[in-house]
């Protein structure tokens, strides 16, 4: 194939294509560059890549209206709330501390940190109304979505403390953790999923990439 070709035929291509392609290059390296020693050197860049993908969903988001706002703004809010709760008083996950790879703190609380529950959150609720969509009751639909979302915090969890991003005091999370990680997610999917309608075609496919970036990074702190 010539250049020319190859230019037309990226040009064919659609921006939501463009853009899942350039994700999944950035992803694809971080998960690869985790195999090697420059995995340290990358780690601090951790919270652009949460703000790109973010800015990615925002753009992607067909239904950005008040509700969807209100929806955003309640979501960072309650869970930089429950995150700053949780750090000072060790009552909702057990106890734990965040480390330096999630940039600058708030009341020990990485600003970004919201930022990946929005991710995650917007995930869950496309996926919750697909599952809605084929005949899934609400609530069975948001509870499966939920659970699917903290197994992605269950994967995270293995490699928090290598990777810088946070420590526990026992080692390991207590089962709390889980739960209340399950139970806010269940709360802000619920929310969009009956009264803001979902169609984010990018928000699943940035979650499978957050997941493979994960499994890889897993894989190579096992080796």
């Amino acid at each position: 194939m010539s250049k020319q070709e190859l230019f037309l035929k990226l040009k064919s291509y659609s921006l939501e294509n463009k853009v899942k392609g350039i994700l999944a290059i950035f992803y694809a390296v971080g998960g690869i560059v985790a195999f090697t020693s420059f995995n340290q050197l990358l780690l601090p860049l951790s919270p652009i890549l949460l703000i790109s993908s973010l800015l990615v969903i925002l753009y992607f988001e067909e239904n950005k209206n008040y509700l969807f706002y209100s929806w955003f703004v309640f979501t960072y809010l309650v869970s930089f709330f429950v995150e700053w709760h949780g750090t000072t008083y060790g009552v909702l996950f057990g106890e734990y501390y965040y480390l330096n790879n999630l940039g600058p703190k708030v009341f020990d609380v990485p600003l970004v940190i919201p930022v990946n529950w929005i991710i995650l959150a917007i995930a869950g609720s496309n996926l919750g109304a697909l599952l809605k969509k084929n005949k899934f009751p609400l609530l069975v639909a948001v509870i499966i979505s939920s659970i699917t979302v903290v197994m992605l915090d269950v994967l995270i969890e293995i490699v928090c403390e290598p990777l810088g991003f946070w420590y526990w005091t026992d080692q390991m999370p207590p089962f709390k953790n889980y739960f209340t990680w399950w139970f806010f997610m269940s709360i802000f999917i619920f929310l969009k999923v009956k009264y803001i309608s979902n169609r984010n075609n990018l928000s699943i496919f940035i979650f499978l990439l957050i997941l493979g970036y994960f499994t890889l990074q897993v894989f190579a702190h096992n080796l």
